[in-house]
């Protein structure tokens, strides 16, 4: 026996209606895109208290993480709305050939904005323990000591973004969700690395 307690389907069901109840939340609270930063540090504490404790903090918990992150989180919101921004129109430099380069140096671009991704998504299970700083650090220490957690949070996140092009409505609840897939990557090919 492993000592994991037997839930039936109405105990699971109502335990992933709890995250995505929490995802809706965390939509509705990122609209004014500067609280991105906080948003995803406070889900992020959040869905690991949920994965050790096998219960959601209270929800005035949960407020209050988001009340002490937000400031720290308003320059990540900036600075990531901005990356975004930029990657995206050196892509659309590339591919009109506006930057000399053509397909090679497209591809150079896109295996460099992955590695970047993947450090990013492998920083997000670390933000329940720290700030950004310390956790994108980590994120990079991360890719670099088990490359194959970065693949496997870029596809994780590649579902999600899949799912939320196919069934729109589903961006709603996608969020809490996503980060406790990244929590599971970070827990099952990064830790055992640390040891």
């Amino acid at each position: 026996m492993t000592g994991v307690p037997v839930r039936g389907w109405k105990e699971q069901l109502r335990r992933i209606g709890e995250l995505a109840l929490l995802g809706i939340v965390a939509v509705l609270v990122s609209l004014p895109v500067v609280t991105v930063g906080a948003v995803v540090a406070t889900l992020s504490t959040a869905v690991g208290h949920w994965a050790d404790h096998d219960d959601l903090p209270s929800y005035r918990e949960i407020g209050a993480e988001f009340v002490r992150r937000l400031l720290p989180g308003v320059p990540v919101s900036v600075v990531g709305v901005l990356a975004v921004l930029v990657a995206a129109q050196q892509v659309s430099w590339l591919r009109a050939g506006v930057v000399p380069g053509g397909g090679a140096v497209l591809a150079a671009f896109g295996v460099a904005i992955a590695c970047l991704a993947a450090v990013v998504l492998l920083a997000v299970p670390r933000l329940a323990g720290g700030g950004w700083r310390a956790a994108l650090a980590g994120g990079w220490t991360d890719l670099l000591r088990a490359p194959v957690a970065g693949l496997a949070a870029l596809a994780v996140t590649g579902v999600a973004v899949l799912l939320a092009v196919l069934l729109p409505g589903v961006v709603l609840v996608l969020p809490a969700l996503l980060v406790l897939a990244l929590h599971a990557v970070h827990r099952r090919l990064v830790l055992p690395r640390q040891r």
